[in-house]
């Protein structure tokens, strides 16, 4: 983790504890410019929670969807031990899959 102070995202913070209390699923995405704290807004808003960390693949004229979810399939298996599912075919076994194991 960081040793830099972490200030001025209090708003974001109470959001994304807001949708952690509700009872239903939530997706939520992170964007912005390069280098404004996404990711440490999360490292953040994780600390002392079980946490997953996913990173895709840099999008490419070469790069496939298949590419992807097997990228996600190795980070699974790297996070939390499930192998064998790089040759799984669509996201929502993949993420059933990841629901059932988390």
């Amino acid at each position: 983790m960081n040793d830099i102070p972490f200030v001025g995202r209090d708003v974001e913070l109470r959001d994304l504890k807001h949708l952690l209390d509700k009872k239903s699923a939530s997706l939520v995405v992170i964007k912005g410019r390069r280098r404004i704290g996404k990711s440490r807004l999360i490292e953040e808003f994780a600390k002392g929670q079980h946490f997953l960390r996913f990173e895709g693949l840099a999008p490419t004229r070469s790069t496939t969807a298949q590419m992807q979810r097997e990228e996600f399939a190795r980070q699974i298996h790297l996070q939390i031990g499930i192998p064998g599912l790089e040759s799984i075919k669509d996201w929502g076994t993949l993420f059933t899959i990841l629901a059932q194991n988390v």
